[in-house]
């Protein structure tokens, strides 16, 4: 089952290795703004949620939903992935 926390453990080390931020700073209540992502850094998070946990993140997700959190990206990608799951 994908939870809000194995995503935030995913998405937390791509963080750390992608961007010059401090540890304690990556949190789940963590604005994407102080996370200074940029186009490269939302794909490469496409690409790393797509390969460990088999969700596909539209880029429009994102503006439509008003995503501001890193606690916000995980739960979109914990409610994208439950209808896999189910049917699985």
């Amino acid at each position: 089952m994908t939870t809000v926390d194995s995503v935030f453990s995913i998405v937390r080390e791509l963080i750390l290795e992608l961007k010059d931020v401090d540890e304690s700073d990556v949190t789940l209540d963590a604005s994407i703004e102080a996370m200074e992502f940029d186009s490269l850094d939302f794909v490469e998070m496409q690409v790393v949620v797509q390969k460990k946990i088999g969700v596909a993140l539209d880029p429009d997700a994102f503006a439509n939903r008003n995503i501001t959190t890193l606690r916000q990206v995980c739960e979109l990608v914990v409610e994208l992935a439950e209808p896999v799951e189910a049917t699985a």
